[in-house]
């Protein structure tokens, strides 16, 4: 539980959340009422979580159709300065999957520094959206986004004035953002340090509008955390595809095999005098097509399903959004 929990990776979600991640890895019997006391118990996220209040609902925008197409950006600033200046973060959160990334940033950030982060941190990876959501932050709003994304063939969007951007995403992860802050303020000298950390908690934590992590949605697949370099888990959790693995018939060589390999591999000494005698044995070596060709169309397979399995999570989250706007 200290790792699902109290870990920095952990984040020191809600006992949903905890218990979400916890048991897509592990089970045992009454499990979710342990979660709900063990979450209830800790110290630290009554301390700096605050209780939920109502708030006004926000004019909502069309949901995406997939990944990355949409985009919000705000920041969080009132941060203490770390060692190399930064007194924010710039957020960046994908409007279909809910996935975050984080980057701090000082204070005194231009128009064309946002570009920079902007380009190192979301195009680099995720390619160009069609779309950007922010608030009229002159930093979102400069002369130079304009020309820049109007050349890429971004479109800004801009929401109300003086409100957080339309449709609350990045609201919400600020909010997030700033109870893990707090709750990790005394383990780490520097807030910069855990940011990777908190990146992390959240995309890997099970979002109420798509039922899924930030992870899955993107990757299939849930990551691999430490704990599970230890311990078998039976139950398809972190490191595990929706899709079969490709490698699943293919049966591994048994350590005497590879043993007589190196061996082999040891004792290989060609000279050139026999050269040529080596390069007729490796013409007259048959090569199993059929072996090769099978391997091919399982490889084939196994991409079809991923890419079935990929819109099937789409088109669920598309109508997971849909209703939760609705």
């Amino acid at each position: 539980m200290f790792e699902y929990h109290d870990a920095p990776i952990g984040g020191l979600r809600g006992r949903e959340k905890t218990h979400l991640t916890v048991s897509r890895d592990f089970y045992w019997p009454r499990q979710y009422q342990f979660v709900r006391k063990y979450v209830r118990a800790c110290e630290v996220c009554q301390r700096v979580k605050s209780s939920p209040s109502l708030r006004a609902p926000l004019q909502p925008l069309p949901v995406p159709a997939e990944c990355w197409e949409s985009i919000s950006m705000d920041f969080v600033f009132g941060l203490p300065k770390d060692a190399r200046g930064n007194t924010g973060i710039l957020v960046f959160v994908d409007r279909f999957s809910k996935m975050v990334h984080l980057v701090a940033v000082p204070e005194t950030i231009t128009a064309s520094g946002c570009a920079c982060v902007f380009i190192d941190t979301i195009f680099r990876l995720h390619g160009l959206p069609r779309e950007l959501v922010s608030d009229r932050d002159p930093r979102f709003t400069a002369d130079f986004w304009r020309p820049v994304f109007k050349s890429l063939g971004t479109r800004l969007k801009m929401s109300t004035s003086d409100h957080p951007e339309s449709d609350g995403q990045t609201e919400r992860a600020n909010r997030v953002l700033e109870e893990i802050l707090r709750g990790y303020v005394h383990s780490f000298k520097s807030w910069s340090e855990f940011l990777p950390m908190v990146e992390f908690a959240i995309n890997n934590s099970v979002h109420a509008s798509t039922t899924h992590t930030p992870f899955y949605v993107n990757g299939l697949r849930h990551p691999r955390v430490p704990i599970l370099l230890e311990c078998n888990s039976g139950l398809k959790g972190g490191g595990t595809r929706a899709s079969k693995n490709r490698f699943g018939s293919r049966s591994s060589s048994s350590d005497e095999e590879v043993i007589a390999f190196d061996a082999n591999i040891d004792n290989i000494d060609i000279e050139e005098d026999d050269a040529s005698e080596s390069a007729e044995a490796l013409t007259e070596e048959k090569v199993d097509v059929a072996a090769v060709r099978s391997q091919r169309t399982e490889d084939n397979e196994s991409s079809d399903e991923f890419m079935l399995a990929r819109e099937t999570v789409i088109c669920f989250v598309q109508d997971s959004i849909s209703e939760a706007v609705t």
